[in-house]
């Protein structure tokens, strides 16, 4: 019964410490699988996630996960050294490093997980004293960055091959000895006063500058209003030179059309009483042409009226006129008897003659037109 009882505890107590071991690598790490009873460590970084190791029954099993932190991680040294005069200086100064992620194998089988102890820390040190070495006390101050870049590039150069990856190096701090304090700050101070009386200096020969640009840009501003006041002037004379020469040409052209219209209604006037005069020797000449004519009608209508017996006893009359008193005349042929010795009878003297129209005169020739006016009309 009693040994019946100590299985039952033998098999309960197997049975509590039987199980499955497991790990976890945590995000921002990498892990390598070792197995020393199955081949040792495996080439393979791990991902973040949960990796079973093992059973374990009574005796747990050995296998294990190598952690690995990859991201960047930064550490602090406390450097003593001494300046290239010499001199005592305290530094504080810090690195920025990470592991390289596909190097974790070669990193953990040659260097190990604690890297920066065994490599990264010693190397870093040692550079940075090689650095200030080379370096005075003023040039901490004016030259810090170039410092830090060339400790880093420094650090680099020395863990090349590590597997490691140096991001930057900073200067955190320096502390001087208590004698270089005092004559930095002396220093400072003498700086700071150069400065400012440089900064005065600079001041008023800004304000020099200034004034006297404010001059000359004044005497521009005069010298250009000036110029501007003799153009507006020049510009006035040459438009009222304009204007009047305007003027006179509108003068001239004034008097050039009044004495043409003068010359247009003298032009007309002449015509007109040239006109007039022909108008008046075609009505002088009409009127003669027609007074003829009335006394060329009279003469052959009296002609008309006379008989033979009245010419002779008019003719007669002449003679006995002629004669006188006891005078004997011998009568030939009428036709030849002269006219003189009938001359109040215009019936006598025209009965012996063919009958005649009377002769009219031309009309007298129109004046000469004046200069400058055209033919006159007929």
């Amino acid at each position: 019964m009693k040994r019946n009882r100590t299985c039952l505890v033998l098999v309960a107590a197997a049975l509590t410490g039987t199980g499955c071991a497991t790990t976890t690598v945590e995000p921002g790490h990498r892990g390598l699988y070792f197995a020393p009873n199955a081949g040792g460590l495996k080439r393979e970084v791990l991902q973040p996630g949960r990796y079973p190791l093992g059973w374990c029954f009574v005796y747990c099993t050995s296998n294990r996960v190598d952690d690995f932190d990859v991201t960047y991680s930064t550490h602090a040294e406390d450097i003593h050294t001494k300046s290239v005069e010499g001199l005592d200086l305290g530094l504080k100064l810090s690195v920025i490093y990470r592991p390289i992620v596909s190097e974790l194998y070669q990193l953990d089988t040659e260097v190990g997980p604690n890297y920066y102890d065994e490599v990264i820390g010693p190397e870093f040190r040692s550079a940075c004293r090689g650095v200030f070495a080379r370096h005075s006390y003023a040039e901490l101050q004016k030259n810090n960055e170039s410092i830090e870049n060339e400790i880093e590039a420094e650090v680099r150069r020395r863990t090349s091959g590590k597997h490691v990856e140096i991001s930057s190096v900073t200067l955190e701090s320096v502390e001087y000895a208590p004698e270089i304090a005092e004559k930095i700050r002396q220093k400072i101070a003498g700086e700071q006063e150069a400065s400012r009386q440089q900064a005065a200096i600079a001041w008023e020969a800004e304000k020099k500058k200034r004034l006297f640009s404010a001059e000359a840009e004044q005497k521009k501003l005069e010298s250009e209003l000036s110029a501007a006041q003799q153009k507006l002037e020049l510009q006035k004379q040459a438009e009222t030179a304009r204007f009047k020469a305007e003027q006179e040409i509108a003068a001239v052209e004034t008097q050039k059309k009044v004495a043409k219209a003068a010359a247009e209604m003298e032009r007309l006037r002449a015509q007109t009483a040239a006109e007039r005069k022909i108008i008046e020797a075609k009505a002088d000449a009409e009127a003669v042409r027609l007074m003829a004519r009335a006394h060329a009608d009279e003469q052959r209508a009296e002609t008309a009226g006379v008989t033979p017996m009245q010419v002779m006893m008019h003719a007669y009359d002449a003679l006995g006129r002629l004669g006188g008193t006891g005078t004997t005349i011998v009568l030939g042929d009428w036709a030849h008897v002269p006219n003189f010795l009938f001359p109040r009878v215009p019936s006598l003297q025209n009965a012996f003659m063919l009958p005649y129209a009377p002769y009219a005169a031309p009309p007298p020739a129109p004046p000469p037109p004046p200069p400058g006016a055209g033919t006159p009309a007929s």
